[in-house]
């Protein structure tokens, strides 16, 4: 149960992360250089961003050390890209497309076969 729980946590808190990031840039970006200047696009909202990202990259060391690398890292790439293609689609208004939809298919189906035991 616990084990669970830190792998959603994790997801939440990565998707949430970016999720904030891209909000806090408005397609401009955290960095960029404007007639020959750096300059740096910090928001509220890209800071909340950062922080969460990086809450969700200590929690990643913590499970990558408790499970087998094998295991962990699909399962968590894959609950991610599902968490951001809803995100994707709910606050940025992204397209749902065949090929998108075929190939989150395949992730829960690959996430599925992970979780299986072998008996």
């Amino acid at each position: 149960m616990l084990n669970a729980l830190l792998i959603a946590i994790y997801a939440i808190t990565t998707s949430a992360g970016l999720v904030s990031i891209k909000l806090g840039t408005a397609g401009v970006g955290l960095a960029r250089v404007v007639d020959g200047r750096f300059q740096l696009h910090i928001t509220t909202m890209s800071i909340v961003g950062i922080i969460l990202y990086g809450v969700s990259f200590l929690l990643y060391t913590f499970l990558i050390a408790r499970f087998n690398l094998g295991y962990i890292i699909p399962v968590t790439t894959g609950i991610v890209y599902i968490l951001i293609f809803i995100a994707s689609f709910w606050i940025f208004k992204e397209q749902f497309t065949l090929v998108k939809c075929i190939g989150i298919a395949l992730v829960l189906i690959g996430v599925a076969l992970l979780n299986l035991n072998g008996k």
